[in-house]
């Protein structure tokens, strides 16, 4: 067969999964395929509305100006005037909607999709398009009509899906939850009765719950639109392992339950897959063991059937899943009234995250259960295995450190960026996407500077940031925060010196006034609309000595300040009115800071 045929079937089946994923960014996808395929200059694909169109995705090659849910305008076009029920294309010189900005032929491909959907789909290509090309583009339009009848079917229309929704929503209900932790922090440490303190347990325990149910359910909506990025690092078998075991060790239940561990000594030494997930997967399957077994054991065994496939079996010796339960195991909450325990953090969520976890790895999980003696999970995962050229290459001797640059970033497309900007200014990036791996390399080695992203998966940046201080081999290398929020960027380039990503966190705050070693009586200016989170903050300056000069209004803080000396200050980014960044602009201009 030949393979440019084969490689077109592949990417097309990426384009249907694509679709069959509801990912948000199918319209930019199904751009890109079309130009790269068919060598368009540049493609953009609008909604139909009455009079007007809404932008649903581009090219990456298509007008900068264009954004993703802007209205396009165009009075001449015949798609308004004149509707169809078939695919038509068609070309207007008077057309007032361009895909670019190049002088190029374009046309319009007018796909109508549903009974109230249509679309169109705007193509800028370099020549004149011949007759052939023209009832070509019917077939493709064609084409395109059922992949987006696909996408719109899972999606429920052209407008916003419930995990689009969940995806914007969601990390603004961790505010109060974590609004509420960090009050309860607080009230932890007046003089409470011992009945108050089990209220206040119970409190932060379902305070917790709460966050990480918010927390998987965030990840699920991520995996089902396609955004997680399958990306393999090489871990060390036998070290993940005892790492993820050590996480149960320093627990309460270590005198009821043995955990026993038995890794195959055949196995490579290293192999890459994707570590995060697996580490989910891994820790979710034994607390989830843990949680069906009041007394007992629980065993780990990790072999290797076959090449490029690694396979976990983890058993217990529990009560057990009864057969009707067995069938929904993996929906949401189906084992949550066989539990026996809460040892361990999972939620209602963390089995059908893992079985979308193990999915999106192409891998297999399966479960056996008997009452009464106990329940298997035999996970098989690919894996690949360091060749022997890679490990020759290991084995060089290395060049001296001096051009060495430390790359943490933990979104893959962005650490590609980083890593060919510096490839190309002479510097050897190495990139980490969490802060073990952080950790681990600069025990090992020295480099000249450290670019890392405040957000990771695994930490908080500002602790990261302290824990690399600590480390002799980069107490004194520079650090360079690098985010991909432009605010950040412009927060840090005025001057900040630290950076809270809400909702903050009360013991990092602690921590970061603390090491300011601020005087007693120091002012300290605290800027947020968000009560609860400036209340938050107003509680921590003074638990700690430092006086608060608290403002939920952007607008009065300049002419409150005019005589004041500020010798710290702590301002919300996002704010009406007044934003962080230009309130930031004004109070340095006043110069008593």
């Amino acid at each position: 067969m030949l393979s440019s045929k084969i490689d077109f079937i592949s990417k097309y089946n990426d384009l249907v999964l694509y679709a069959l994923s509801t990912a948000k960014e199918f319209p930019d996808n199904l751009c890109d395929y079309l130009v790269n395929e068919f060598e368009f200059e540049a493609v953009v694909l609008a909604k139909v509305k009455d009079k007007t169109f809404e932008l649903l995705g581009k090219s990456t090659s298509a007008r900068k100006s264009l954004v993703d849910g802007s209205e396009l305008f165009c009075k001449n076009c015949e798609s308004l005037l004149n509707p169809s029920n078939e695919v038509t294309f068609e070309m207007n010189p008077k057309c007032e909607f361009k895909a670019t900005d190049l002088v190029v032929v374009e046309g319009c491909l007018y796909i109508p999709v549903a009974d109230d959907e249509r679309v169109i789909l705007k193509i800028a290509k370099k020549s004149e398009f011949t007759n052939v090309e023209k009832d070509n583009l019917i077939i493709v339009g064609n084409t395109i009509r059922n992949l987006l009848r696909i996408w719109m079917g899972k999606k429920g229309g052209l407008s916003y899906s419930i995990s689009e929704i969940i995806s914007t929503v969601g990390p603004e209900i961790r505010t109060p939850i974590n609004s509420i932790l960090g009050f309860a922090s607080l009230l932890n440490e007046e003089n409470l009765s011992q009945a108050q303190h089990e209220y206040l347990s119970t409190l932060k325990e379902n305070a917790y719950e709460l966050l990480s149910l918010l927390n998987d359910l965030i990840d699920l909506v991520k995996i089902e639109s396609f955004k997680g990025v399958e990306e393999y690092t090489e871990i060390n078998i036998v070290n993940f392992f005892s790492d993820i075991l050590k996480g149960f060790e320093d627990k309460n239940f270590r005198n009821r339950i043995e955990i026993i561990s038995n890794i195959d000594k055949g196995l490579p030494k290293s192999v890459k897959c994707n570590s995060q997930k697996l580490h989910y997967i891994i820790t979710n399957l034994i607390t989830n063991s843990l949680r069906l077994t009041e007394r007992g054991k629980i065993s780990v065994a990790v072999f290797s059937p076959e090449k490029d496939r690694l396979t976990i079996r983890i058993s217990d010796t529990g009560v057990g899943i009864p057969s009707d339960k067995m069938k929904d195991l993996f929906n949401p909450f189906a084992l949550t009234d066989q539990y026996i325990t809460t040892i361990g953090n999972t939620t209602g969520l963390g089995l059908t995250l893992v079985k979308r976890y193990v999915d999106f790895l192409n891998g297999e999980l399966n479960v056996t259960s008997t009452i009464g003696k106990g329940t298997t999970f035999n996970l098989t995962i690919p894996v690949e295995e360091i060749s022997i050229i890679e490990q020759q290459i290991s084995s060089l001797p290395k060049p001296d450190f001096t051009n060495k640059v430390l790359v943490v970033e933990d979104d893959y497309a962005t650490s590609k960026l980083l890593s060919n900007y510096l490839h190309k200014w002479g510097y050897e990036p190495t990139i980490v996407n969490s802060a073990e791996q952080t950790l681990k390399v600069i025990q090992k080695e020295q480099y000249l500077a450290i670019l890392m992203d405040i957000v990771l998966p695994d930490a908080n940046g500002l602790e990261l940031l302290h824990k690399i201080r600590e480390t002799s081999n980069a107490k004194s290398t520079p650090v360079i925060v690098c985010s991909v929020e432009a605010e950040q960027q412009k927060a840090f380039l005025m001057g900040a010196v630290e950076y809270f990503v809400k909702p903050i966190n009360y013991k990092y705050l602690i921590e970061v006034l603390t090491n300011y070693r601020l005087r007693k009586d120091s002012n300290i200016l605290l800027v947020d609309d968000d009560i609860p989170s400036l209340n938050l903050l107003k509680e921590a300056v003074e638990r700690n000595g430092f006086k608060a000069i608290a403002f939920s209004d952007s607008t009065r803080v300049l002419d409150a300040i005019q005589n004041i000396h500020l010798d710290l200050a702590i301002i919300d980014l996002d704010m009406p009115e007044i934003d962080g960044i230009a309130l930031i602009e004004k109070i340095k201009s006043l110069g008593d800071i």
